[in-house]
């Protein structure tokens, strides 16, 4: 008497090619498509945008201030802004 697996494929479904290869197939073209249409977005944004200024020296000076102990956040302008922006997102003006 021979006993065989029913679970196990045979030699031909292993050979064959399944759909899911397929699928995953064409999800990777997909992502490369997004990817690529993503990178030519950011090169578009970044040339339609001037460079921002960035004062290094400054940033410095504040760390240093930081660390030393003598940086003081005005506590006023502080909660000034942020109720501007609360009311900017919430469509109202400030």
């Amino acid at each position: 008497m021979k006993i065989t697996r029913t679970s196990e494929p045979t030699r031909a479904e292993r050979t064959q090619p399944s759909a899911g290869g397929a699928a995953r197939s064409t999800g990777v073209a997909t992502q490369a498509a997004a990817s690529s249409s993503q990178s030519t977005r950011l090169n578009q944004l970044e040339t339609q945008f001037p460079q921002s200024s960035f004062d290094a020296a400054k940033v410095s000076e504040i760390r240093s201030a930081i660390a030393d102990g003598r940086y003081q956040v005005n506590a006023g302008a502080v909660a000034d802004k942020l109720l501007a922006s609360a009311a900017q997102l919430a469509g109202r003006k400030a």
